[in-house]
């Protein structure tokens, strides 16, 4: 690993939720009898799912997908590499941080592995959502974070952006090949995290 600060984003990167994400957004979809034909796994990960909300739904849309996703989401599993990953970092000298839209339950999620983390920021903490990049300033402020020694890395071009606008490089985690332009210009990007595992 050749930086010392990682600020990981949660969903889609740390942990492999998405796919119970999308259940549940295509079913508050039908719930709502909204018409929508787009691809909703690109949309989520080019922009959110609270946009979509903001786009083609009523302001219930959004409480009626966390509630039905925090049911359904019962088997939250990280990414195999991820503990590996994060026990390397630290034992490297180094510091894991998370910053997270969902609520304190990320907590929970995240189980044995929170002692891997310096800090947790979550949509509880009330800092503004990615990517502004008060919740990033926050960790960097909070905890004399040398930027040159910072990352970002998440899933989405709000978390690069997040990264950009606080000052710090950034890692796109793109599994699924959806940016391949690197339209988000990310300073890198990694397909797998054996990659990752092997290169930063």
């Amino acid at each position: 690993m050749n930086k010392k600060n990682y600020i990981w984003d949660f969903d889609g990167t740390l942990f492999d939720t998405y796919p119970v994400m999308l259940t549940a957004l295509r079913q508050t979809i039908a719930k709502h009898a909204i018409d929508y034909t787009g691809d909703l796994a690109y949309y989520i990960k080019r922009y959110s799912i609270r946009q979509f909300a903001q786009e083609y739904a009523t302001p219930a849309f959004i409480d009626d997908y966390h509630e039905l996703e925090a049911s359904l989401q019962t088997d939250v599993r990280f990414y195999p590499e991820i503990p590996a990953i994060l026990r390397t970092i630290v034992e490297n000298g180094g510091q894991n941080f998370v910053v997270s839209h969902r609520d304190d339950r990320t907590y929970d999620y995240l189980g044995d592995l929170a002692g891997l983390f310096t800090d947790i920021i979550t949509s509880d903490k009330g800092l503004a959502r990615k990517p502004n990049p008060e919740a990033l300033t926050y960790l960097i402020d909070s905890y004399h974070l040398a930027k040159e020694q910072t990352v970002m890395i998440g899933d989405r071009p709000l978390d690069v952006l997040a990264g950009q606008n606080a000052g710090i490089q950034t890692i796109l985690f793109d599994e699924a090949g959806i940016f391949t332009d690197n339209e988000p210009h990310a300073d890198w990007i990694v397909q797998t995290w054996e990659n990752f595992k092997n290169e930063y």
